[in-house]
């Protein structure tokens, strides 16, 4: 009692220090600022409540309303361009000099100063290079930059090179000059003269891209922004966004994250006290194991943890999160009020970070407790596929529920969410795969685990039967009557069903001296008291040798360690004291290893075992002999104290025996004695 008592003080501090962790992990990996956000529709009303604004702000244009305004901007920019005047001027000497030097015997005097007419005139109009005149296409008016002015010109008043070589060469002059002047190379005279000032250019674009306003209004405070079932347009959405952007950009800020750190760790604290002191209350026996405190605490953080990463990286509804997996975990090792309190803590420490609090709560209680009591017994997994499904038609009644408070027509409801619940409810089936991870950091036995090596096609069964076949037929009556006293004291039949059934194992190895595997022949014969007894009581140690060898689990081994506890092969005992009148035997000699039973499944599996084998050495059964048999033989194991360190009370002692004589009179098929007829009685038949 004072080593449970040391265990309980010190898992009491371990309780607390987990507490203290899990609060400090799920503050510090919830988002720095919360970010308000609200999920609708344009086009579908607004399922909130009245959304009124507590301060001014102005409306921002959407981006695409900024960006038609810029793009218009563009469209109609005039861009610069720069007139060199020496250009002109070069084209037209060099011109000169080509006709005196070459043309003037050839070329009329008269079409050379056609030809110098158009060329002058294509100066003066202004020549622009190919590309540049790519970025005029569309425009009526550019700019031209001269000395500290510009002007505007009109686009189609300027001419590109090719075009200004056409408009010269088709001025009206003799046929034969202008074929001697077309093969002279006339283009040599044609260079643009307006040239594209980019620099220029896109600083003015820029400035006036800078001068569109992101702004299209403003909001007073205390204004209604949109009212409950109100349809949300264009104007109302964007006025919904301005609002929360103003909000998230006060919850970044220092101050306000210190008071959101301070609440959160505040509220979070509370939450984990809560579990704390249910824990400390009502289940003590979960703080009795290390392993369950390091499981249900790491799991909610480890959740918890996901959540907010999910919420901080992911612009993915929470809807998509599977919470309600936490639930299903938690049940599937732990009892159903601490499964539900742990994922409580949970859900309502994720409300502090979800952008739908109200509704995140709602849909989790009732999503997890539908997972929670669904679970009763994990034996299938057909049942997984059926708990997720309950838990997708929990998630769409409530959210229809929800949504009815708030609509007024039924066709506005946010169909959408739907699929988010359908493909939360397929990641739930990955609790099958996950059980086999858990099992093993933790140590657990889920029922799943404990069905399979009930199989008696399990290897071990297998060569139990074949090496030892009456220990093997023991095995199955006691696991027959130990899951069926357990299932009364509500406690865990299909552990004690799976552990009957292997308790028996290390007698494989010596069978022939067990008496269920004897065939009128008894090997204990020829062997001393202490030798005979050593064999028996070695029994349990060699079958946990064998447990270790084909990998049982811990909660099985448990089984095999105390279903004879620290008691004594009391035949052998017994036998010795006579053989040896007046000589106080040394008890270690006759002794089991043990330890006594821990716990109610543990303290049944020793009476059945006691029970069973007792029961084939009555010589009559009938419904006394049977009630002396139970009675006789549990309460010498309550005597002895066999059960002090297990929580097992009088009355459940008593629920027990009456079970085992209800079953032992169907096994035996026990009848009532009719009385024989007398012969006063044949005479009247006669």
């Amino acid at each position: 009692m004072n080593d449970k008592r040391q265990i309980i003080k010190s898992n009491r501090h371990l309780l607390i220090l987990l507490s203290l962790v899990s609060v400090l992990l799920t503050v510090y990996f919830m988002p720095a600022s919360h970010k308000e956000n609200y999920i609708y529709n344009i086009g579908k009303p607004w399922t909130y409540d009245v959304l009124i604004a507590p301060f001014s702000f102005s409306i921002e244009k959407s981006n695409e309303v900024w960006q038609q305004e810029a793009d218009s901007v563009r469209t109609f920019f005039a861009p610069y361009f720069s007139r060199n005047a020496s250009v002109g001027e070069t084209a037209l000497a060099d011109f000169d000099r080509f006709y005196t030097d070459s043309l003037s015997k050839l070329v009329w005097e008269e079409s050379h100063k056609i030809l110098r007419r158009r060329l002058e005139k294509v100066y003066n109009d202004g020549v622009i290079s190919t590309a540049d005149e790519e970025l005029l296409s569309g425009k009526e008016l550019f700019r031209i930059y001269e000395g500290n002015t510009s002007s505007f010109v009109q686009t189609s008043s300027v001419r590109s090179v090719r075009d200004a070589y056409r408009y010269v060469t088709d001025a009206d002059i003799y046929v034969y000059d202008r074929y001697i002047l077309l093969q002279h190379n006339l283009e040599n005279f044609i260079q643009p003269n307006v040239t594209y000032d980019a620099a220029r250019s896109e600083a003015d674009l820029a400035a006036q891209l800078d001068e569109i306003s992101h702004f299209r209004g403003m909001v007073v405070a205390d204004q209604k922004i949109i009212d409950q079932g109100e349809i949300v347009d264009e104007q109302k959405s964007q006025m919904i966004k301005s609002y929360l952007d103003i909000v998230n950009e006060k919850n970044a800020s220092k101050q306000f994250q210190l008071l959101t750190w301070g609440g959160r760790s505040v509220f979070v604290l509370i939450c984990f006290l809560v579990l704390f002191i249910y824990l400390s209350l009502y289940r003590m026996d979960d703080i009795e194991n290390r392993s369950t405190l390091y499981f249900l605490f790491g799991s909610i953080s480890v959740f918890t943890v996901a959540a907010g990463l999910f919420c901080q990286y992911s612009n993915w509804s929470i809807f998509l999160f599977p919470c309600s997996m936490l639930a299903i975990l938690l049940r599937i090792f732990l009892d159903s009020r601490t499964a539900f309190t742990g994922y409580m803590v949970f859900v309502l420490s994720s409300s502090l970070i979800v952008s739908m609090p109200y509704e995140f709560v709602l849909l989790q209680l009732v999503a997890g407790l539908t997972g929670i009591y669904s679970l009763k017994e994990l034996s299938q997994r057909s049942q997984i596929l059926w708990t997720s499904f309950l838990v997708f038609i929990s998630y769409s009644l409530v959210w229809i529920a929800i949504q009815m408070t708030q609509l007024e027509y039924i066709r506005d409801m946010d169909t959408w969410i739907f699929l988010y619940f359908a493909i939360n409810c397929i990641i739930i089936l990955l609790v099958y795969p996950l059980l086999f991870v858990i099992e093993k950091l933790f140590g657990f036995t889920s029922n799943v685990t404990l069905i399979e090596l009930s199989n008696i096609n399990n290897p071990l069964l297998r060569e139990l039967a074949e090496k030892a076949p009456g220990t093997f037929q023991h095995s199955m009556q006691v696991s027959t009557l130990a899951s069926e006293a357990v299932t009364h004291l509500k406690a865990n039949p299909q552990l004690v069903r799976t552990a009957a059934l292997y308790h028996d194992i290390g007698k494989m190895e010596n069978a022939p001296f067990f008496t269920e595997n004897q065939n009128g022949v008894n090997p204990h014969d020829k062997l001393t008291p202490q030798e005979s007894a050593r064999i028996i009581t070695s029994h349990v140690e060699k079958g946990l040798q064998l447990a270790d060898k084909y990998g049982l689990p811990q909660a099985i081994r448990g089984f095999i360690a105390s279903h004879h506890g620290k008691g004594v092969a009391r035949y052998f005992y017994i036998k010795y004291t006579q053989d040896h009148p007046g000589e106080e035997p040394d008890s270690k000699d006759f002794s089991y290893p043990g330890p006594n039973p821990y716990s109610k499944e543990t303290a049944v599996l020793m009476m059945a075992d006691a029970v069973e084998a007792a029961s084939r050495s009555l010589k009559e059964y009938t419904e006394e002999s049977i009630n002396d048999l139970v009675d006789k033989i549990i309460d010498r194991q309550v005597q002895e104290g066999y059960f002090k360190d297990c929580p097992i009370n009088w009355l459940e002692i008593e629920k027990v025996k009456d079970t085992f004589k209800e079953k032992l009179r169907t096994m035996y098929h026990t009848r009532i004695s009719y009385p024989e007829p007398t012969a006063d009685l044949h005479q009247k038949k006669k």
